[in-house]
């Protein structure tokens, strides 16, 4: 007997975290592994066995901007915030985490800000990286129909500026997927991060990617506006 409960937990634990997708879902087959990120998945299942954040709330998915705007919350209070960016992550880790970063916290609303795929070892085209957008979207939807949706421009960079024309365009074709759909919107922050036509250095931090208190300062002008909207 001791046996059958032992194998039914096993079980059970594994299904729990199964990966709501696999290569066959994505647009392309990574050159990198999934789960590389497993430890800081399982940093906020550690925090979500503390206390749950409450159904309904927004979900910020994505990357570093998400995970390094660890004020976030406090910024856009009163809106229920709860951030599950993690960093270095690409559009396909995005999708594979979904269950366990977007879809388990039965969210009203979801945002979305993925810029790194355009970047690692195999540079990905700004058609691959809307097919992946694309990807996510459906996966979300096909869990709640009715999510409001948002996804975030790619940011303007110092450090990557000589790939802007890629990351104009996959803004532009994320953009243009985006207005199929009346429950999905488009968050631009390019207007406030530009300083006579190119990135404002001063909003960085030393690696010219990253952005310091001033950068965000300027996503709250933007965010939180919008994103009031829907809460």
């Amino acid at each position: 007997m001791k046996k059958y409960f032992l194998v039914l937990f096993v079980l059970i634990f594994t299904s729990c975290h199964k990966p709501v997708s696999t290569t066959t879902d994505l647009p392309w087959v990574p050159d990198y592994a999934l789960d590389r990120s497993e430890k800081t998945i399982l940093e906020f299942e550690k925090k979500d066995a503390e206390k749950m954040p409450a159904a309904g709330g927004i979900v910020f998915a994505g990357s570093s901007s998400f995970t390094k705007w660890q004020s976030a919350a406090t910024d856009l209070a009163p809106l229920p915030i709860i951030n599950r960016g993690f960093g270095g992550s690409t559009l396909p880790e995005v999708i594979y985490y979904a269950d366990r970063t977007i879809l388990k916290y039965h969210p009203k609303t979801v945002v979305i800000y993925c810029e790194n795929d355009m970047f690692g070892e195999k540079k990905k085209t700004p058609e691959q990286v809307r097919d992946a957008y694309v990807t996510l979207v459906k996966l979300i939807r096909k869990s709640d129909p009715d999510v409001a949706l948002y996804g975030v421009s790619l940011k303007p960079s110092p450090s990557r500026w000589d790939k802007k024309d890629d990351v104009i365009k996959a803004n532009m074709l994320i953009q243009d997927y985006i207005k199929t759909d009346k429950k999905h919107h488009y968050i631009d922050v390019w207007p406030v991060m530009l300083k006579n036509g190119r990135p404002d250095g001063s909003i960085f931090v030393s690696d010219s990617l990253h952005m310091n208190d001033e950068g965000y300062r300027r996503w709250i002008q933007v965010f939180k506006p919008i994103l009031q909207k829907t809460a």
